[in-house]
C-alpha cells in the first residue's frame, strides 16, 4: 500500500500538546472528507496511544515526539515516533482478561477501533507506533450470491489493460464471481480506488475478453514497497466457462512480456498449493520454486479451493534483469538449501559467511487482520530479538490471531542470529523470497497451536522438492 506523508509535527512530552495535535488532525480529516464515524474511532485510538507515550516515553525528563500523518486513496495512518523507553507492551492485552482488567479492556477497545495497529523498532532512531483506518465506509461483507453461468459465444481470447471505469466494473465482477466479498484486497471492490491504484502504479490490471466482448478472466501485476520492482502476478480469476483454454499460460506470458518491456527486476507468482496445473505453468515459463507459504490464507476466504481450513500457497520467482545480483548472509545450516534455489534462479549471487550481531534490533510488527496473522519484518537482529519475538507470539495468542509470519532480511550479517532466535521460538522455515531491489527475505512461520500439514499439499516438480527439503529440516 502506497502511503503519502501529509504532515509531520514535532512536540514535547507534555500533555498540553494533546488537544492542539488532535485539533490539527481534525482539520486534516475534514479537508480530505473522511467518514466522520470511522475517523472518530481512529482519533480515539490515536489519542490513547499519544497520551500514553507522552506520559511514559521519557520518565522524569524531557524529550521530543514526532507525530506524522499519512494518507492513501482509502486509508489514513497516524503515527508517533520517539526515542524513549520501549512501549509496545503498554498496548498488549489478554483477551480473556478484558472483562476484569481495566488496562486490558482499554487496549482491546483501542485495537477494535482501527483496522491496523503496529510498531517499528528503528534501532538508534527509536520506535514508531502507528494506527491505520479506512477513510470510507467499508463494503458490507456478506455471503456471495450463487455463481451465475454465462453462454460462451466464442473462445477467441485476447488480453487488454484495464483503463476505463467500465473495465474496472468488469474486473470487479470477475473477482466477485470467484471470491464473493472475501477477497483480501478490499480496495479492489471500489471503482474509484481500483482506478487510483492503476493511476498510481500500484497495480497493472488486465482483462481477458473474447470477440463478443465477454470477460473470460482477470489478472494483475501488483506492486509493493516490500518487493520493489518485483511485482506479483495476482488477482487471477478465470471464469469457469472459459477454463481449459490455457488462459493462465497466456496470463503468465503476457506478464513476462510486460516485465521485459518495462524493465522489471523480477516477477513473482503465488499459486495455491492444491492446484498443480498453475504451478506447472509457472515452472514451464522459467519461474523457480522459492517458498511454501503454509496455512497462509484465512479459512473464511471464499473460493472453490478453500475447504474450511487455512489455505497453503506456493511462491515462485523469475529473474528478468540479466544484471541482477545479490549478496546474502544465510545461516550456515541453510547454505545448501539456498544454493539450490539461487542456482536455479540463474543469477549472480554471493553467499557470505560473515556473521555479526547488530547493535540494535530493527523490526516492524503489524497485525494483518484479513489473514488473521501478525507479520514481523526483521531488518537487523540485536540481543533483544528473542525476547521481542516471544512477546509478539504471546500478543498474537492474546489477540486470537492464528499465525505469525517472520521475514528476515538476508542481506544483513545479523540474519543468522535472527534465524536462531526464531528457531528458539519454534518458527519453521518456509523458504526465501529473492529478487526485490530492496533485498531478499528468509521466510519463517509459526502456526499457533498446530503443526503444518505438509502431506495435504498437492505440489508439482520443484515445489514438491521444496516441500521434501522443508520436511527433513523440520523433522516431520
Amino acid at each position: 500500500m502506497k502511503m503519502e506523508k501529509v504532515v509531520s509535527l514535532e512536540i514535547w512530552n507534555d500533555k498540553s500538546f494533546v488537544l492542539p495535535v488532535l485539533s490539527f488532525l481534525d482539520a486534516i480529516a475534514s479537508q480530505y472528507g473522511a467518514d466522520i464515524i470511522r475517523y472518530n474511532r481512529l482519533r480515539f485510538a490515536f489519542c490513547g496511544i499519544l497520551r500514553s507515550r507522552i506520559e511514559n516515553c521519557y520518565p522524569g525528563g524531557r524529550g521530543t515526539l514526532h507525530v506524522e500523518i499519512y494518507r492513501s486513496q482509502t486509508y489514513f495512518e497516524l503515527s508517533i515516533r520517539d526515542k524513549g523507553v520501549p512501549g509496545w507492551q503498554d498496548f498488549s492485552y489478554d483477551l480473556e482478561q478484558v472483562a476484569s482488567d481495566a488496562t486490558a479492556l482499554r487496549n482491546y477497545v483501542l485495537d477494535q477501533c482501527v483496522d491496523e495497529i503496529g510498531i517499528e523498532k528503528l534501532g538508534k532512531e527509536g520506535q514508531r507506533f502507528y494506527v491505520r483506518q479506512r477513510i470510507r465506509n467499508p463494503i458490507e461483507f456478506k455471503k456471495p450470491e450463487p455463481y451465475q453461468p454465462m453462454e460462451v459465444l466464442d473462445q477467441n481470447i485476447s488480453i487488454r489493460p484495464v483503463e476505463t471505469e467500465q473495465d474496472v466494473i468488469e474486473a470487479i465482477r470477475c473477482i466477485y464471481s470467484e471470491y464473493g466479498y472475501s477477497y483480501a484486497y478490499e480496495n479492489l471492490y471500489y471503482v474509484d480506488s481500483f482506478l487510483q491504484a492503476i493511476r498510481e502504479r500500484q497495480l497493472l490490471s488486465f482483462l481477458a475478453v473474447n470477440e463478443h466482448g465477454q470477460t473470460a478472466g482477470h489478472f494483475a501485476l501488483s506492486f509493493s514497497e516490500l518487493f520493489k520492482n518485483m511485482p506479483e502476478l495476482s488477482s487471477v480469476v478465470i471464469r469457469r466457462e472459459f477454463r481449459g483454454l490455457k488462459l493462465f499460460a497466456k496470463f503468465v506470458e503476457h506478464c513476462i512480456k510486460i516485465g521485459k518491456e518495462q524493465h522489471f527486476r523480477a516477477l513473482m507468482g503465488q499459486p495455491v498449493a492444491f492446484h498443480t496445473k498453475t504451478q506447472k505453468v509457472l515452472m514451464s515459463h522459467g519461474f523457480t520454486a522459492t517458498s511454501l507459504l503454509m496455512s497462509y490464507l484465512a479459512s473464511d476466504t471464499e473460493s472453490e479451493y478453500n475447504k474450511g481450513e487455512r489455505l497453503d500457497l506456493c511462491a515462485g520467482v523469475r529473474i528478468l534483469d540479466p544484471d541482477a545480483q545479490s549478496k546474502v548472509y544465510p545461516p550456515k545450516e541453510l547454505v545448501p538449501f539456498f544454493q539450490k534455489i539461487y542456482d536455479r534462479l540463474g543469477w549472480n549471487y554471493e553467499i557470505c559467511g560473515e556473521y555479526r550481531l547488530a547493535e540494535h534490533t530493527q523490526i516492524k510488527i503489524e497485525d494483518v487482520s484479513a489473514l488473521k496473522m501478525t507479520r514481523i519484518l526483521l531488518k537487523e537482529a540485536g540481543e533483544d530479538l528473542a525476547q521481542l519475538l516471544k512477546e509478539t507470539v504471546r500478543d498474537t495468542i492474546r489477540k486470537k490471531n492464528e499465525m505469525v509470519e517472520l521475514m528476515i532480511r538476508l542481506n544483513d550479517p545479523s540474519c543468522a542470529y535472527g534465524y536462531q532466535a526464531a528457531r528458539e521460538c519454534e518458527f519453521a522455515v518456509s523458504g526465501v523470497i529473492p529478487g526485490g531491489e530492496n533485498g531478499d527475505y528468509l521466510m519463517m512461520q509459526l502456526l499457533l497451536g498446530e503443526t503444518f500439514h505438509y502431506d495435504r499439499m498437492e505440489l508439482f516438480g520443484e515445489f514438491e522438492e521444496l516441500r521434501d527439503d522443508m520436511r527433513k529440516r523440520s523433522g516431520l
